[in-house]
């Protein structure tokens, strides 16, 4: 039998190395983000202005479904991931998550394998509420 022992070995490694192979590939490209699911109109404004926090999530639903992208905006490195299987996010478009998936850096996209929710987004009106101001009296003369 210790004559068969290499061949065995052998034969053994050759037989698993396409599996090892298969499942490095597949893990390559895996990771972990924490950010805010937005539309890439409001998302990528607030992220141009340095902003990297969430959006009215109504506001964010609304501008997904008449077409714009939906982007992960990521605030540890500063960056917008375009969604590439965006059903997977519309329930949560507009909060803060913790998704695993597939990243590609150089085309700046994901593809979301799981997705949890950490901080549910608020609807908050973009611009600030007006001040009662009170008329300055005419000068008299």
């Amino acid at each position: 039998m210790t004559r068969f022992g290499p061949f065995v070995l052998l034969t053994a490694l050759l037989v698993c190395a396409p599996f090892l192979e298969t499942q490095a590939q597949q893990n390559a490209g895996k990771t972990e983000l924490r950010g805010w699911l937005l539309d890439e109109g409001c998302g990528g404004g607030r992220a141009r202005g340095g902003l990297y926090t969430g959006t009215n999530p109504i506001c964010a639903k609304k501008c997904v479904r008449e077409g714009q992208k939906t982007v992960l905006l990521d605030p540890d490195k500063k960056r917008v991931l375009t969604i590439e299987n965006p059903d997977v996010a519309m329930e949560n478009m507009g909060d803060y998550v913790e998704v695993s998936g597939d990243l590609n850096e150089q085309a700046e996209t994901l593809r979301i394998d799981s997705l949890k929710l950490l901080e549910k987004g608020r609807a908050i009106c973009g611009k600030p509420a007006k001040k009662n101001v009170v008329p300055a009296k005419a000068a008299t003369s």
